[in-house]
């Protein structure tokens, strides 16, 4: 039996019981209703969570926002179909799930997929269970304080539309320093050049599909958090934007400025909050490998007493 929890959240008993039948080497909890998830989060300690959109009383995306706040540390998937589009960015924007799964789904592709959330599970486990506190100023990166000082870090806005990345460039420059560009390919070179703490990219640029470029920029910089500006609502680029370029958010326009500046210095508390767990891996690393020698007890007058005793 492996050491990863998982838990099932439908409505309908026949899948759980499928599912449960999938997964037998792990420890499963079913669930037929949001609410008894919760319940079930509160009790246990749950790997990976595996909830279907549709079920009554409570969504599973209105689910898995209750449970990010349960269990943070716990990966969470949604399972539905690709006409449910509102919900499936909802999922991207409230419930921030690791990944989608398209029902009705395939069996093996859905159990690499909960193994390869196993395998987050156990980083974020391990940065947790390391008891590694990093310095209380390194969490003081609050909508407030950013709002009196110039941030450290750095933004990035693509668009083929000169006036809006000048539009972006005044509004957010006065807090962070700002990159701008229309093209993919100088994108690319900035991700490589600066430190690049979060990209924004619109959709459509030039013929280059937006999904495509921050795939991409995401396979090149990891660390670096990405956020989608569109006119269109696309079921399937938001799934790929989920299940391979891990977005932050997807944005529908038209919308406010404001949503805007939220988003962005969301974004920028997400980065800098990913940079604290790498650092917290770094040091559990360092002591594995470097692990504290204990001093010597006893004088050095004792240790020559010693060695003369059982030397006679």
């Amino acid at each position: 039996m492996l050491q990863h929890h998982l838990l099932f959240v439908d409505d309908e008993p026949m899948i759980l019981h499928s599912l449960s039948l999938l997964f037998e080497d792990y420890t499963v909890y079913t669930a037929t209703s949001g609410q008894q998830g919760l319940e079930i989060l509160q009790q246990h300690p749950i790997s990976v969570i595996i909830s279907d959109q549709r079920m009554p009383q409570m969504t599973g995306v209105e689910f898995l926002r209750q449970a990010k706040e349960i269990a943070p540390d716990a990966i969470r998937i949604l399972m539905t179909g690709y006409s449910d589009l509102q919900s499936i960015i909802d999922s991207v924007n409230v419930g921030e799930v690791f990944r989608y799964v398209n029902k009705p789904w395939q069996a093996e592709k859905l159990k690499e997929t909960v193994r390869f959330a196993c395998n987050v599970a156990d980083q974020r486990r391990s940065i947790t269970k390391g008891k590694i506190t990093v310095p209380p100023s390194s969490f003081t990166l609050g909508i407030p304080e950013i709002e009196h000082r110039k941030s450290e870090f750095e933004l990035l806005f693509v668009d083929s539309n000169e006036s809006h990345l000048q539009s972006f460039k005044a509004f957010f420059e006065p807090k962070y320093t700002c990159h701008t560009t229309s093209s993919p390919e100088e994108a690319m070179h900035t991700l490589r050049r600066f430190p690049i703490a979060v990209l924004v990219s619109e959709a459509n640029l030039n013929g280059v599909d937006g999904v495509d470029f921050l795939i991409a920029a995401k396979a090149a910089q990891p660390e670096v958090v990405t956020i989608l500006m569109t006119g269109m609502k696309d079921a399937r680029s938001v799934v790929r934007l989920i299940n391979e370029g891990q977005v932050y958010r997807y944005l529908v326009k038209p919308f406010p400025r404001e949503s805007l500046r939220l988003t962005v210095e969301s974004a920028v508390i997400h980065y800098k909050l990913y940079h604290d767990q790498l650092a917290c891996r770094a040091k559990l690393s360092e002591q594995t490998i470097f692990p504290q020698v204990p001093p010597f007890l006893g004088s050095s007058a004792s240790l020559r007493q010693n060695f003369v005793a059982r030397s006679a």
